[in-house]
């Protein structure tokens, strides 16, 4: 009996592989591989101009959306990058401090939206005078262009979301219905860790943790990402998200043995914004 429920603890939890050699990280999942496509877009917003970041929080919840009505759309948020002690935050001059989330079944739902009208109609609506409020916007707020950046998810796990949630609930025609004035940001619905590992970590260590994750309160989502791209193609990210940074932080705590086995990735930590998602779940 033992023996059996051993098999069935190993048959479930998701195992990851290190093929090697050189190029595109080598990773593959031993059961179903590729699960999910995660399309993001890093933005750099003025911190040095007063109320920059309210102002692009604020174009994002007004923006003429229909995402969670298409084929394929499983998770969206906006993330907002912190410092993990809740000071100010450091970075370089031409790294991010905003990101957009989207999480779709496959690479094929995620092109259907980006060459639909739905896409057009989220970016300026395809008319002059929609670009053009967009581009102001844009400079008003934003220093420099948009960053996008496509991952391969693997491993992807998630818990059950009530259709009364915010996030399902507090939508309207695909789109969440949020208040923003455009003078305070938005207050935060999740809270996301990334881990940017180099090089070929022990993948299984990452997968049991998501195993583990999965039982922690406050867990909502995690998932493993490859670059689907040449660039940053050594380049791993375990991302988990959660209800808020103490769940994050107690796991985080509970998890600091099997962590000093793996390398030391470079972290990562935002407040999630805008959270949509359906019935479905991540």
């Amino acid at each position: 009996e033992r023996e059996r429920e051993e098999k069935r603890e190993t048959m479930s939890r998701p195992t990851f592989v290190f093929r090697g050699g050189r190029g595109r990280v080598g990773v593959r999942a031993s059961a179903a591989g590729v699960d999910r496509y995660v399309a993001t877009n890093r933005f750099r917003v003025q911190e040095l101009r007063e109320g920059a970041d309210a102002k692009f929080e604020q174009r994002w919840a007004r923006r003429p959306s229909r995402l969670a009505t298409m084929d394929g759309f499983r998770w969206f948020a906006l993330f907002r990058r912190v410092s993990r002690d809740g000071g100010p935050l450091v970075i370089d001059n031409d790294d991010f401090n905003y990101c957009s989330f989207t999480m779709w079944d496959n690479k094929d739902s995620f092109l259907v939206w980006r060459t639909g009208d739905a896409f057009k109609e989220a970016h300026g609506g395809g008319n002059f005078f929609g670009i053009l409020d967009m581009l102001i916007s844009s400079t008003q707020t934003l220093k420099g262009k948009p960053k996008p950046l496509m991952y391969e998810a693997r491993g992807t796990c998630s818990v059950p979301v009530s259709a009364s949630d915010p996030s399902i609930s507090g939508s309207q025609g695909g789109w969440r219905n949020v208040e923003a004035d455009g003078i305070n940001i938005l207050e935060p619905e999740c809270f996301m860790a990334t881990m940017d590992y180099r090089g070929s970590p022990n993948y299984d260590l990452i997968a049991e943790q998501f195993t583990r994750a999965k039982d922690c309160p406050g867990f909502k989502v995690a998932t493993l990402l490859s670059p689907d791209t040449s660039d940053d193609a050594d380049t791993l990210t375990a991302a988990t998200i959660w209800d808020n940074q103490k769940s994050w932080e107690d796991f985080a705590a509970s998890e600091g043995k099997i962590a000093s086995d793996l390398p030391a990735p470079s972290p990562k930590y935002f407040e999630g914004k805008l959270m949509l998602t359906t019935e479905k779940g991540a």
